[in-house]
């Protein structure tokens, strides 16, 4: 990480960008060739860019990049947007990791559930998914984590005997 009033290189800058890209979407899309074709340059140019031979791209190229990467240009001038879009990158990861797990169980719609609900609210489930973590971290779990949860069956009145 940079110092205090020290700028971040371009090559640190897109290689962060390539990698969060590369958790999410997979290796394939951050080929330098891949990325090359979306932004109107070779490969050789993002190989440059990625590997800081080339630090001084024209301002086209900033925009092509921030656009494939989904964020805006100041992400490779300014410390502090880089540092909130990678906050927000990685909330939208881990959105998607929730998703994922939460539909592997069986409950849809679990991310436009979260969306209607309030600031306080949401703060109130991510606490909440803090301390599940933590007891989870803690000891074995009392259930079986393959299957969802699933609540005890009601108990079943005694029968009479029948002649």
């Amino acid at each position: 990480m940079p110092t205090a009033g020290e700028r971040r290189s371009l090559a640190r800058a897109l290689s962060t960008l390539i990698e969060k890209k590369a958790q999410r979407d997979g290796p394939d899309s951050v080929a330098d060739q891949v990325i090359g074709e979306h932004i109107g340059k070779s490969r050789t140019t993002v190989w440059k860019l990625r590997t800081g031979q080339e630090t001084n791209p024209k301002i086209e190229t900033l925009e092509a990049l921030a656009r494939f990467f989904g964020v805006r240009v100041s992400y490779f001038l300014d410390e502090n947007s880089a540092a909130a879009a990678d906050e927000q990158l990685d909330s939208l990861q881990a959105a998607r990791r929730l998703q994922q797990v939460a539909e592997q169980h069986g409950v849809r719609g679990v991310n436009a559930r979260l969306g209607s609900l309030s600031p306080n609210s949401l703060a109130a489930v991510a606490r909440l998914i803090e301390k599940l973590g933590e007891s989870e971290e803690q000891g074995p779990a009392t259930h079986d984590r393959t299957t969802p949860f699933q609540p005890p069956k009601p108990a079943q009145p005694p029968q009479a005997d029948r002649p």
